[in-house]
């Protein structure tokens, strides 16, 4: 039989290790830079408040949180890129097809590294820091993590206070987990640029922006009919508030929201799958 056509658990974790090595040797100085933005972004702005003469000013949660998410945003656009966008040149790519690995081996390799092990490493280092400037800023009281947390508690609170409805809408949210929503959203993003990487020779990163951007509005023009089919009749829910019915608007709230996140949900799921089969038939077809 084919190498190409077997899976070796033993080949595979030899293949894994040398494929991580590889991503570190391309993009470990970058991943670097990345991992620490939100410690520059905190000291850039103490000195610069420092030498204006306002003192030194301490970033809040708030303001880290924002530095920890461009960072990542950088991280999505540059790592699939920095780690496999080799593949499509001539000499190296051509290097890499004839390693004695499958492709289905090459594919899971690709997707550990990319949606694990360096996005992983990167929410590590960044909360890592994040600690320790906590830790020895005394105008810093909580994390990221820690500021998030009781945010969203205070929140859950004050909403149980003001309405029934309020209530009911923060406990769904608690209850299908925000974090969920946020690491599949943030798969999505990486795998659409993990195509981009290895299926254009240049300027992947626009043409890959350019490319979703055309294909979410050809969805949107598409699904949005469906979407509204799905999670509900508006017009009930107008009646219902019109009247001052709140057992019917909570009713129909309870509804809307679980209908939303299942079609979010399928619809999630769906492109995952789908983009994940793009690329492993990227890989199986390429050819120098």
């Amino acid at each position: 039989m084919e190498t190409n056509n077997i899976f070796s658990f033993r080949r595979f974790g030899k293949y894994l290790v040398s494929d991580l090595k590889r991503c570190i040797a391309n993009f470990g100085l970058s991943f670097l830079v990345i991992s620490l933005t939100g410690l520059v972004c905190y000291l850039l702005v103490g000195v610069i408040s420092y030498v204006s003469g306002a003192g030194w000013v301490s970033s809040n949660a708030l303001a880290r949180s924002l530095y920890l998410w461009i960072a990542f945003a950088i991280l999505v656009v540059a790592m699939p890129n920095k780690c496999y966008g080799f593949i499509t040149d001539r000499k190296l790519g051509s290097n890499w097809l004839m390693l004695p690995v499958s492709t289905v081996e090459k594919f899971l390799s690709m997707l550990i590294n990319c949606l694990v092990i360096i996005p992983s490493a990167f929410f590590l280092c960044s909360f890592a820091i994040d600690w320790l400037i906590t830790a020895l800023d005394p105008q810093l009281h909580s994390t990221i993590i820690g500021s998030g947390m009781e945010l969203f508690d205070v929140i859950v609170a004050k909403a149980a206070e003001e309405s029934e409805v309020n209530a009911l809408l923060t406990n769904f949210i608690t209850e299908n987990n925000i974090i969920f929503s946020a690491i599949d959203d943030s798969m999505i993003l990486i795998l659409a640029f993990l195509l981009g990487a290895i299926l254009f020779k240049s300027q992947k990163a626009t043409k890959t922006i350019l490319a979703w951007f055309g294909i979410g509005t050809l969805l949107s023009i598409i699904l949005t009919p469906v979407a509204i089919m799905f999670v509900g009749n508006y017009d009930l829910a107008v009646n219902a508030l019109n009247s001052g019915d709140i057992e019917a608007v909570t009713t129909f709230a309870q509804d809307f929201i679980s209908s939303a996140m299942k079609f979010d949900t399928i619809f999630d799921v769906t492109l995952l799958l789908g983009m994940e089969a793009a690329i492993f038939m990227r890989l199986k077809t390429i050819k120098h």
